[in-house]
């Protein structure tokens, strides 16, 4: 493991395990909501001093929160955890990124071999396009697209492997991370490898649904064209504009559903609906989040990948002369199969960078609302101490459990004097 105490509900603190069923200090039940790695009484629970609350200081300053690790245990600001997501990425950087680099290399076999194989026939349809563009005819089309869909589908695929593999390795690295515990690449990927089969669900349950909805609408549209074009067209773009809305409202209030299924080892069915109640009234929060960690994730790629266009620029075999046809037209050079073949691979190359580097940054960001919304509304800041052997006391601003005061004991009567004197104080017989 880790070193963060254990697996997922199963956190340890002193040698002694906190799951549920478990006890904490003073014999109290362990386990909160999600059982990580939380123990003893809810905030708000007999048991506990809830007079003053969160954010009472000394002399009524804010508490400065722990922090062992890339955040304060504390509930988080939007700056705050952008920036638990880049510090994880910069100390984790190792154990994030080799195992999915591995994944990268493995999947650049297949669709380096399919860009080999499909430069040929690709380079061939585009030339009708480029000598005669105004009599293409439906199979010369087809000839386009059909390579291109091929790639594409190939290309979707290798983005669900990387998707599924990097969100329960991000969520293990962030779990470290936010404890503050050192963490390698093997460590990291032998923790995420059991939970690769309940993330794979996940991710089908959620767009298996946007799939089954696009074939709906697809199937209604396609029904009205039969009876009315016009009509068609209008609940093409009403139905389909309504499934994209739907679609992403659904996936921004489950973005926590791959922790859950990670930290509280939760099955495909249960993850989906903690996650939809735990991120509850964070709908446009979690987007944002989301929205500026991919934007900064996707310019951070494109920097890296600057000196592969470069290369691409200089050294593809572009065929550059130009000709007329008969009408005086400029025909520009053909792009021929080596050109092709070089464009597609460098391509290939420069995608799957691009997915390495941005792979992790949104189960992340998904990570971090998580613990966010379980500090919030189920104290995990206080059972994230106590597993990094940190004591958080009164003056901090945190709650303390109320002392039992000892039971005094009954007083017993005083013994009444006895009325034969000692032996020792008799008087003498004379």
């Amino acid at each position: 493991m880790s070193g963060d105490g254990g697996s997922p509900g199963q956190q340890q603190h002193g040698g002694q395990p906190y799951g549920p069923g478990a006890q904490g200090p003073g014999g109290a039940p362990a386990g909160g909501p999600g059982h990580w790695p939380g123990y003893g009484p809810a905030y708000g629970q007999p048991g506990w001093n809830t007079g003053g609350g969160w954010g009472q200081g000394p002399w009524g300053l804010p508490p400065v929160a722990p922090q062992p690790g890339v955040l304060p245990l504390r509930p988080l600001g939007f700056g705050e955890m952008f920036s638990a997501v880049v510090d994880t990425v910069r100390r984790y950087a190792r154990a994030l990124y080799l195992p999915l680099a591995v994944f990268a290399g493995i999947l650049a076999v297949p669709l380096l071999v399919a860009c080999a194989v499909l430069s040929g026939p690709l380079a061939d349809a585009l030339e009708v396009f480029r000598t005669d563009p105004e009599d293409v005819t439906s199979g010369q089309l087809w000839d386009v697209v059909r390579p291109v869909l091929i790639l594409g589908g190939l290309y979707l695929l290798a983005l669900m492997v990387q998707y599924v593999v990097a969100g329960p390795l991000a969520t293990v690295v962030l779990r470290a991370a936010t404890l503050g515990r050192k963490l390698t690449a093997g460590q990291a990927w032998r923790e995420a490898r059991p939970r690769l089969r309940t993330t794979t669900a996940v991710t089908a349950l959620l767009f298996g649904g946007v799939l089954l909805g696009y074939l709906l609408v697809l199937v209604v549209v396609l029904l009205l064209d039969l009876v009315n074009g016009g009509l068609a067209a209008l609940a093409m773009v009403l139905l389909f504009g309504a499934l994209m809305v739907g679609a992403l409202y659904v996936t921004v209030r489950l973005a926590p559903q791959v922790p859950v299924v990670v930290l509280e080892e939760s099955g495909p069915k249960t993850a989906i609906r903690r996650a939809w109640q735990l991120n509850k009234d964070n709908w446009w929060r979690s987007l944002g989040l989301v929205a500026v960690t991919s934007i900064a994730g996707a310019f951070a790629a494109g920097l890296l990948s600057l000196p592969l266009r470069i290369a691409v620029a200089l050294v593809a075999p572009f065929d550059t002369t130009t000709t007329t046809d008969y009408a005086g037209t400029a025909l520009y050079g053909q792009i021929t199969h080596d050109a092709m073949s070089l464009m597609l691979m460098f391509g290939t190359g420069i995608w799957l960078l691009t997915t390495v580097v941005t792979g992790p940054l949104v189960p992340l960001a998904n990570g971090v609302l998580y613990i966010d919304r379980r500090i919030r509304n189920e104290r995990l800041d206080i059972a994230l101490a106590e597993a990094a052997g940190i004591h958080l006391s009164e003056s901090y601003g945190y709650p303390q459990p109320v002392p039992v005061p000892a039971q005094a004991a009954p007083a017993q009567p005083a013994p009444a004097p006895s009325a034969e004197r000692p032996a020792d104080e008799r008087p003498e017989d004379n």
